[in-house]
């Protein structure tokens, strides 16, 4: 490595990544004469999402790295980028841990400017799997890397620096933006609470309609019944949804129902249908009764509550890394886990409260005490797991722990 004068890094899944640009642009041909011979409209879409999946596999196809005296330079279908070696502070490795039989982890090469700026390279990369456990490329354009570093640059650290999801270094906007994503789907889910209560509450309060009741207000404040003819029925064989087929296609042509309906009633069955706000909620036979299922409010209330919970799940990867940003790159972050009692904990009480009362929260002594004495329960989960993943020094680790270590190359 110490004759290396220029390294030059390619993928080394250059002819299966041009196998799957072939394919996508036999993909957008194809597409644009089928729409030419047919004029359907879906064609022209498909051939927007063939170029689309060419697109990806082409930009790493063409990418090349490449290291001299005078530097590192990127080349990307997209962007071409340089960066001389007076202005590279450090190398870094980027590890990234993959949860597959096959593959364990993954490696890229980081580039850490002056002033502390970082760019992932996007080569070399390297694999390791269970049948090679390290990748000898990427090991051996990583040394010629570091040496001509050494040799054109001024390197800050002889320390080869390996960040990862469990170390300081490593960025936290995936983490953030995966919480703000959840905290608005919750938010969705919370906003649709009043308008399923009050669905509930106008059915529960309707009845049935009357001859004097105005053309205007029938199937709004009342519900009608339809007889009708159950022409066949198809019970589902797996989670499909079952129907139920009416004769003549009166009042309509079919209804979706639950299996054990669908196998319940039987061919020529006279039965009638409650029809309220232009849905039917219940068909009515001489064996068996269907109605239909209206969620209570309480579960989208419960399942806004729950993201809100999955949400804290990075949102304390984020925190714990906001809490280290000061830390040498590499050092081994404390785990989540306190972080993960304090929701799992809160879970025990929010859940159930918001299930049970969901609309009904601090109007009764119940509804005020509980929230009050679970927000005091997380509060103090919440404290314990602030300190147990505060910075210990060297002298509050305890013999044999002392510093946080970086990981192995």
């Amino acid at each position: 490595m110490n004759e290396a004068r220029e390294v030059i890094c390619r993928s080394q899944w250059a002819k299966t990544l041009w196998v799957l640009v072939g394919l996508g642009v036999t993909g957008v041909v194809s597409a644009l004469l089928l729409w030419a011979f047919t004029g359907l409209a879906v064609w022209p879409a498909v051939a927007v999402l063939s170029a689309v999946a060419a697109v990806a596999p082409l930009n790493k196809a063409v990418a090349r790295v490449r290291a001299d005296a005078h530097g590192v330079h990127s080349h990307t279908l997209l962007r071409r980028r340089s960066v001389r070696w007076s202005d590279i502070a450090d190398l870094q490795v980027r590890l990234k841990y993959v949860q597959k039989p096959s593959l364990q982890d993954v490696r890229r090469l980081i580039v850490v400017r002056r002033g502390g700026r970082k760019w992932t390279l996007p080569l070399p990369v390297g694999y390791t799997t269970q049948v090679r456990r390290q990748d000898r490329d990427f090991t051996d354009n990583l040394e010629a890397f570091r040496e001509l570093h050494r040799r054109h640059g001024t390197p800050e650290s002889s320390h080869l620096v390996v960040v990862s999801n469990r170390t300081a270094g490593s960025g936290w906007a995936g983490s953030l933006l995966a919480s703000v994503l959840l905290l608005v789907l919750a938010g969705v889910a919370a906003y649709s609470v009043p308008s399923t209560d009050a669905y509930l509450r106008d059915w529960r309060a309707a009845g049935r309609c009357t001859a004097g009741t105005p053309a205007a207000e029938r199937g709004e404040t009342c519900w009608t019944t339809v007889p009708a003819v159950i022409e066949y029925t198809e019970p589902s064989s797996g989670k499909g949804a079952s129907w139920l087929y009416f004769a003549d296609a009166r009042p309509m042509e079919r209804l979706s129902v639950r299996r054990e309906a669908a196998e319940a009633f039987r061919e020529g069955d006279e039965v009638e249908l409650t029809v309220w706000r232009g849905s039917v909620k219940k068909v009515v036979g001489e064996h068996h009764t269907w109605r239909e299922y209206d969620a209570p409010p309480g579960v989208p209330a419960a399942c806004a509550a729950l993201l809100v919970l999955i949400a804290g799940y990075p949102a304390a990867r984020v925190l714990v890394r906001v809490r280290r940003r000061r830390r040498p790159d590499g050092e081994e972050l404390p785990p989540v886990l306190p972080f993960v009692a304090v929701l799992a904990g809160t879970a025990l009480w929010l859940l159930p409260l918001c299930y049970l009362h969901p609309t009904t929260l601090f109007t009764s002594r119940l509804t005020t005490v509980w929230p009050l004495a679970g927000a005091l329960v997380s509060l103090a989960l919440f404290t314990w797991a602030w300190h147990a993943t505060r910075f210990r020094g060297p002298e509050e680790s305890g013999p044999g722990r002392g510093a946080m270590a970086h990981h192995p190359e």
